[in-house]
């Protein structure tokens, strides 16, 4: 009878009263205490209600609808895949959707509907990890910074691989205290990339320099990374497994001092216990050191000068256990440098890295002692 009365009143009825009558129908739904029958009918009507041409009768009873369990089933679900005007208050509240149509509803809909979703108040791993594997940027963004939202690391890395380069996804990944090793080295070889074409694109610097520039902001990065994980051999085995570990990696390692990283990189490396690979490393001059460093596919030719480094840390002294720098030994480098001297041309590309290795370290000793020449200028005025 209600659902008759109500089709035939709409065929004439402007739309603002429709979506008034529709909305208040919906309300009756929820909060009135119908009997069987016309409970069946208003159900009746608010589904013929999912074909009214007007966006805002639709929306008049999505909104009515959206926060209550007892709405019909699938009647919100034909909602939750409306306009996106109509879709958002059930995405975002309706208790009626579970994990699976989360996860349909997200591979299907647009960013408005990604972006409600994610705001949703528990916010399960399935449907956390389907956003994050599709979601917009903007999506993603939301649900970091939803409290309520369970991300695995594995959610966490599929984010920063695919929108580490956005800036409020950056900011959002890296306010996180659960953030691992392997996904902060994400975001950070992310932005270097952006950067690096950026630069280049712009024409302020050469494409090939603007990559080597990145690639060496990225291994100091790594160094320093490595150096505040609490598995550190964990990071390097993934670093290898990608083909980001290099012999120049290992090499800025212990010319960094950070022996702790090195001893670890040539266990995770190759295959060693990390007790015998520290016992190879402090006997560096010895066989063993030789056959384990081989065994971690570092490059015969540099063998000489990993030596002149350790000997070099064993006289000034390596980093402190868990230091976070990743500031180049001036005096290690040029050890290094001294060791290649004489040496035949397959040590060339060599000789150029410690070069590089060696500016680098000058002008950081410069910045390091630049606000004590500050200090000094400020005392004698």
């Amino acid at each position: 009878m209600i659902a008759e009365r109500y089709l035939d009143w709409a065929e004439t009825a402007p739309q603002h009263m429709r979506a008034e009558a529709a909305g208040a129908l919906a309300r009756s739904y929820i909060f009135d205490e119908l009997d069987a029958e016309t409970r069946s009918d208003v159900e009746q009507v608010l589904t013929r209600v999912l074909d009214d041409a007007a966006i805002s009768v639709r929306c008049a009873i999505a909104e009515a609808l959206a926060p209550s369990p007892d709405a019909p089933y699938s009647v919100m679900l034909s909602l939750a895949q409306d306009a996106p005007d109509v879709a958002e208050p059930v995405l975002s509240r309706s208790p009626l959707l579970g994990d699976l149509d989360l996860v349909d509803l997200v591979a299907v809909g647009g960013p408005r509907a990604q972006i409600a979703v994610a705001g949703r108040r528990l916010l399960n791993a399935p449907v956390a990890a389907a956003l994050a594997e599709v979601g917009c940027a903007q999506a993603c963004e939301a649900m970091l910074n939803n409290d309520s939202a369970w991300l695995t690391p594995s959610a966490i890395a599929a984010i920063a691989r695919r929108h580490g380069h956005d800036g409020p996804v950056r900011d959002a990944l890296l306010k996180r205290s659960d953030l691992t090793a392997e996904t902060r080295q994400l975001v950070m070889r992310s932005v270097a990339d952006a950067l690096a074409a950026f630069v280049s694109g712009c024409g302020w610097l050469a494409a090939d320099r603007a990559r080597r520039t990145a690639d060496e902001a990225c291994d100091r990065g790594v160094i320093a990374i490595a150096a505040s994980t609490e598995d550190a051999g964990r990071f390097v085995r993934h670093l290898a497994k990608l083909g980001q570990f290099t012999p120049t990696l290992a090499l800025r390692s212990v010319l960094s001092g950070d022996l702790a990283l090195f001893e670890t990189a040539l266990a995770a490396l190759s295959g060693q216990a990390p007790q015998r690979v520290a016992g190879f490393v402090r006997d560096f001059e010895g066989r063993g050191f030789a056959a384990v460093y081989a065994e971690a596919g570092l490059p015969t030719s540099a063998l000489p000068a990993f030596r002149a480094a350790l000997a070099a840390g064993r006289e000034f002294g390596f980093a402190a256990s868990g230091a976070t720098h990743a500031a180049l030994s001036r005096r290690m480098v040029e050890r290094a440098l001294t060791a290649c001297q004489g040496a035949d041309i397959e040590v060339g590309p060599l000789r150029t890295l410690l070069r590089r290795f060696a500016t680098e370290a000058a002008r950081d000793e410069a910045r390091r002692s630049y606000p004590g020449e500050q200090a000094q200028v400020a005392q004698a005025a």
